[in-house]
């Protein structure tokens, strides 16, 4: 018996840590390659004892090692569901980035992208870039550090989670996630299909035009301009969608 008073306190702990330390690691902003990974880890450190020790969490005891084992894989597995959920919403503005590359004749100006190797369109760069910068300027982390707390909720400590539920709900946040790019890029596809009618009309009109030399210019400037005064909405559009998903994830 004081075998099993003892280690239960450390068993939580190494519970709420498993579920803590795999939503850090895949956490917009913070669960970045280029952030330390002894900067996450003492993050996911404080965050655990805080929980921990307010109380957030009830004391879980386990039964034998193999009981620990599952507890343990149950909560590694619930943090890596609620960490992806959160980090799909950063595929919105990079889908927005690159709809608005296509369409603003920009898709062939590549630059390093910021969470792969590989070479993306300026625009899907800018705009996953600016998508994390405003997540800490608006105080959309502290969003989701509430919902690590809120997470317990949800999927109580030591629970394994109905993976059928959660597919479910991984696949609903990803077609949200899907709308919500398409509807950020809205003013560009609307610039699209007014410029391309124009384009048309001056061509059955002036067939000796070269018009790829003079349209270029006028869309990417036009695109530009576009952009300039609808960032600002698309960016609260995010955050607006990104805040309400917190807030009750996975209900």
């Amino acid at each position: 018996m004081s075998f099993e008073v003892s280690i239960a306190p450390i068993y939580s702990f190494m519970l709420v840590f498993a579920r803590v330390g795999a939503i850090v690691m895949l956490m917009p902003g913070i669960g970045e390659s280029w952030i330390p990974v002894r900067a996450r880890l003492l993050l996911a450190l404080a965050i655990s004892g805080l929980l921990a020790a307010a109380g957030g969490t009830q004391e879980h005891h386990g039964e034998d090692f193999g009981a620990y084992i599952a507890g343990l894989i149950g909560e590694t597995t619930t943090g890596l569901i609620f960490g992806g959920a959160m980090r799909l919403f950063l595929a919105a503005p990079v889908l927005a980035g690159q709809i608005t590359s296509q369409l603003t004749s920009l898709s062939n100006i590549f630059a390093p992208a910021g969470m792969s190797v590989e070479a993306n369109s300026v625009l899907g760069v800018w705009f996953f870039m600016g998508a994390i910068v405003f997540i800490f300027v608006s105080g959309l982390h502290y969003f989701m550090l509430d919902a690590i707390s809120i997470s317990y909720a949800v999927i109580p400590l030591g629970d394994l989670p109905h993976l059928g539920d959660a597919a479910r709900h991984i696949v609903s946040v990803f077609s949200g996630v899907f709308i919500l790019g398409a509807q950020m890029a809205a003013p560009f596809i609307l610039l699209s299909i007014v410029f391309n009618l124009g384009v048309g009309l001056v061509n059955k009109m002036l067939a000796t035009l070269p018009l790829y030399f003079v349209a270029m210019p006028v869309s990417i400037l036009g695109g530009l301009y576009v952009l300039a005064f609808a960032i600002a909405p698309m960016l609260n559009a995010y955050r607006g969608a990104f805040a309400a998903w917190l807030s009750a994830p996975f209900h």
